[in-house]
Formats: structure tokens, sequence, C-alpha cells
């Protein structure tokens, strides 16, 4: 079993990739990014090409709920943000227990959708479908905001672990602010 800090560092490192996702969608949604996607198909029979493209908006949300499923998947070999930062950051455990209590009751509808349509796939129709129950189940608004207070808790402990490697009682001030600031921030989650 890796340590904490292996894993808090694995963790860093996959969040860091998740704001990747998360800026490539957004940044699609707004017209930022413009991807070059699609390919021609030759149909031999009639010598037609046909351009066949894919929907990229799709593909990034399917991308993005999935991987952020993996930061909070709570089984045995999951990488649990909530479990990782419990050990490395105790006496947080009140903040942490608070954001992860507005968290949880989406994990269930975002491992099927992870499974059935983000990563694993399916092999029907009706399988793919229980996948989509997570957006039947919680708003769009609840999601985003959910990743949003996920992400800026993150923040708030790395400048907490900085500020008390750099042992400025100023930064660690500042952590503070922003900790609890996101704590009572989570709050919403729940009431969306």
């Amino acid at each position: 079993m890796p340590g904490i800090n292996e894993e808090h560092f694995l963790l860093v490192k996959r969040v860091l990739q998740f704001h990747n996702i998360w800026t490539v969608y957004f940044d699609f949604l707004s017209g930022r990014y413009v991807p070059s996607v699609g390919w021609k198909q030759v149909d031999e029979t009639t010598e037609v090409d046909t351009t066949i493209t894919t929907e990229m908006g799709p593909t990034l949300m399917f991308l993005l709920h999935a991987f952020f499923y993996s930061l909070i998947e709570d089984s045995d070999g999951g990488l649990d943000a909530f479990r990782i930062w419990k050990k490395k950051f105790p006496e947080e455990v009140p903040a942490i227990s608070a954001l992860e209590k507005e968290i949880a009751p989406l994990r269930a509808d975002l491992r099927t959708f992870r499974h059935k349509l983000g990563f694993h796939g399916s092999r029907s129709f009706q399988q793919e479908s229980k996948g989509l129950d997570l957006f039947g189940n919680h708003s769009p608004a609840k999601l985003i905001e959910a990743m949003k207070c996920f992400m800026a808790f993150n923040a708030a402990l790395l400048a907490k672990d900085k500020a008390r490697q750099q042992d400025s009682s100023e930064l660690l001030g500042k952590a503070r602010l922003r900790i609890d600031s996101v704590a009572a921030r989570a709050l919403s989650i729940g009431k969306m």
C-alpha cells in the first residue's frame, strides 16, 4: 500500500489532468478551441467519399464526468480524494467531510456513467442508457458546481500545504479562508 505522500502526489497529478480536460471542454464550448475532427471514408461500391464527423462536445463532456468520478471513487482500489485529503490534512476533516457530504450522493450515478458511457462502454443501448440516469437524477449545473467546488477545495489544500512548507502564517491564514469559503459554498450543491 503506497504511503500518503505518494498517494497525494498521484492525486495532485490526476487533478491536474482533470483541469486539462476541464479547460479543453470549456474552451471548446466557448469557441476558443476548434478541433479538426472527422475523416473520410470511401464507399468502395459507389466510390463516393463521405465525411464522417463526431460530436466533440459530448465526447469531452463524457470524459470530464468519467474522469471526475475517478478522483472521488471510494472503492478499495480507487483514488479517493476525500480519503487522501483526510489523511494528509487531519485537522481539515470537518471541512473535507462537508464537501464530501455534498458530493457523495453523486458517486453512484457517476460510477454508472463512467462504466456505461465514460471509460468502459456498453454492449447495448439499454445498458448505455443506464449511464444517462446521471443527468436525470442531477442537473448539469449541480454536477458542474460539484466539480468547481472540488477543484477549488483541492487548490486551497495545496495552498495550505505550500504555506506549511514555507512556514508562513500569512499564507496559512489565506489558505484557511479559502478552505472555509469552499466548504460553505459546497452547501449549495445539495440544494441544486
